[in-house]
């Protein structure tokens, strides 16, 4: 789980398996629009580079469905910008500004295609990253020890929560965080456990330990979709209901979410 020092990646070098995420910014609000890479056939590569040299990422059409389905329900007005952001081992890159249009190859299969403005993806300080807030009790264990905490904040690389009780946490050592949420009856169901590392504490104002958390990269793509769920509800106003809330999954989870938000 700790990151390499490597401090810029190419997009070229971004695989299937990353989790990339377009943070779109609609009148002042910003939402994470989870995405998935495009296989292209080599012919379809070649096609690309001839026109966009290096300066591309592929991605999946469900994101035009995102867009639309947000902009209709919850925004006023265009998209100000749009950053893509992608996980990968060696940690958390951004590019800023970017454009997606829909591209038609000869073959006339149809895609999205991120342009950019250049190839190379900063490192991104996970903590500036779209995080969803929490404030609810939850439990962590650590070896043998369970421990209940305060969860603040959640994004789908890290977690920051308060120990009211001072601090017990062996901040050198692993812990799993019972991810917890509440269904339409009011009753906690356990989402996901998720295993992680504190990379700093303060003095929370209550008097409690206030840690700051990294997350398992490898529950990244689960947790993007959750939060995406959890962006939408507080966007609208109200839940989606118990089935979205408590995650969707599988291959179609994305056309899943857009016939919830249909409904």
């Amino acid at each position: 789980m700790i990151e390499k020092s490597n401090k810029t990646i190419s997009i070229m070098d971004l695989k299937p398996e990353n989790t990339i995420s377009v943070i779109g910014s609609f009148d002042n609000k910003r939402i994470e629009l989870p995405t998935e890479y495009a296989i292209l056939t080599k012919e379809e590569l070649k096609e690309l580079e001839e026109k966009y040299e290096d300066k591309f990422l592929p991605l999946e059409n469900i994101l035009k469905l995102w867009q639309d389905r947000l902009r209709e329900i919850n925004f006023k007005g265009a998209v100000s910008k749009l950053d893509l952001t992608a996980i990968t081992d060696n940690g958390l890159f951004i590019w800023e500004d970017v454009k997606i249009v829909k591209y038609t190859f000869k073959t006339g299969r149809s895609i999205h295609l991120v342009k950019l403005k250049r190839a190379e993806g900063e490192k991104y300080n996970r903590r500036r990253g779209v995080r969803i807030n929490m404030d609810k009790v939850m439990n962590v264990v650590q070896g043998d020890e369970i421990y209940s905490v305060i969860v603040r904040d959640l994004s789908y690389c890290g977690v920051a929560f308060v120990e009211p009780l001072g601090a017990q946490l062996d901040p050198d050592k692993e812990f799993i965080l019972h991810l917890t949420d509440t269904d339409e009856e009011g009753n906690d169901v356990l989402v996901e456990k998720i295993a992680g590392r504190i990379n700093n504490q303060d003095v929370d104002e209550n008097g409690g330990v206030f840690y700051g958390c990294i997350l398992d990269p490898k529950k990244a793509a689960f947790l993007q979709k959750y939060l995406a769920n959890k962006q939408i509800e507080i966007l609208r106003g109200y839940r989606l209901g118990k089935e979205v809330t408590r995650n969707r999954t599988g291959k179609f989870w994305k056309e899943k979410i857009v016939e919830d938000l249909n409904d």
